[in-house]
């Protein structure tokens, strides 16, 4: 059982370097664009950010943790004779989300791997225990609505500060440029330490319901070594970042410069900062592009590439059923193999 056990881990580890390939990257996207630093140390800043801001678990707390852990109702997965369905419940979920992570970065779609997650694991969870396994109160208010919800927030709040920084614009003398250019970095290690913050704890919950499968019941705290281990496998995938989303996010929304930039950071830091305190477990790919969104529709509406916006609404919405669909079909294959 302890050579499953982490294997398993590995594998949760492998989503988590995906997790930061291919989703992380976006904290580093319009600071890239604005061309007010090169990508690799870009990567390398943000990387280091994100490599100590999990560690912040052990005073704030870990809410996002426990709303993964709590998806699944433990008693399904915990019970002595729902050990191997349950190990194969979660390696279904994981596979599934690492499938649809590496499927829309090849086409550069900046799509959830937070929503890939929890897709995945509800996809398998529903094949492994039924219906009534999932946590549905959980999975309404704390995932499908801020589907919705925190696009709309930040893509408001882009908007507003947008808004606000035109206006304030016009009694600004030429020095104001420079300013932007360089809050970007203050910006961006509050984006990137707000990032890592949630999306570490996600790998965390499912570190904490392997677990449960594997001993019977989780440990009151997340151990050390489990929040060192996804903080270094997502600054791992940060700084391996995938360029093809970074393009997507900088430059395929809208033409960023450093003061569209320093409040699409803004804006989206704010939002996930606000997401985690109340345990959701959100999408940085999702606020960041509807931040540059509102931004650009802020300041010149017909600037903004509308067709390439809908391709992501599109990419939002379709993940959480795809990513369930590809994780029940697992399930069922890998049960005909092993049970």
């Amino acid at each position: 059982m302890h050579a499953i056990f982490w294997i398993l881990t590995l594998l949760v580890f492998c989503f988590t370097y995906v997790n930061g390939f291919r989703d992380g990257c976006n904290v580093v996207a319009t600071l890239i664009a604005s061309r007010s630093m090169k990508p690799a140390p870009a990567l390398l800043f943000a990387s280091i950010v994100e490599l100590f801001s999990p560690f912040t678990v052990l005073i704030i707390g870990s809410s996002v943790s426990g709303t993964i852990q709590k998806l699944i109702d433990p008693a399904a997965y915990t019970a002595s004779h729902a050990q191997t369905i349950g190990l194969l419940f979660l390696s279904s979920g994981l596979i599934a989300a690492i499938i649809w992570n590496l499927s829309t970065w090849f086409f550069a779609i900046p799509s959830s791997s937070s929503h890939a997650l929890i897709g995945g694991v509800v996809g398998a969870g529903i094949m492994a225990f039924g219906w009534q396994s999932v946590s549905w109160g959980y999975f309404w208010t704390r995932v499908v609505l801020m589907i919705f919800l925190t696009p709309l927030l930040s893509f408001a709040v882009g908007w507003l500060v947008m808004k606000a920084l035109l206006r304030l614009g016009r009694s600004m003398s030429s020095r104001a440029a420079p300013f932007f250019r360089y809050a970007q970095y203050v910006n961006m290690v509050f984006l990137a330490f707000n990032h890592s913050f949630n999306d570490s704890q996600k790998s965390t919950g499912i570190l904490m319901i392997l677990i449960g499968i594997c001993f019977g019941a989780s440990p009151e705290q997340i151990p050390l070594w489990a929040i060192g281990s996804a903080a270094f496998a997502l600054a791992l995938g940060i700084l391996t970042g995938g360029l093809k989303i970074i393009k997507t996010v900088g430059t395929g929304i809208y033409r960023v410069r450093p003061i569209h930039s320093f409040t699409s950071q803004l804006s989206s830091g704010l939002v996930i900062l606000g997401a985690s305190v109340i345990g959701a477990p959100v999408s940085a790919s999702q606020i960041v592009s509807s931040s540059i969104i509102g931004v650009g529709a802020a300041e010149r509406y017909k600037g903004v590439k509308w067709n390439v916006a809908g391709k992501i609404l599109i990419s939002w919405i379709i993940t959480v059923p795809i990513a369930g669909a590809i994780g029940a079909v697992l399930l069922a294959v890998l049960r005909l193999i092993f049970l």
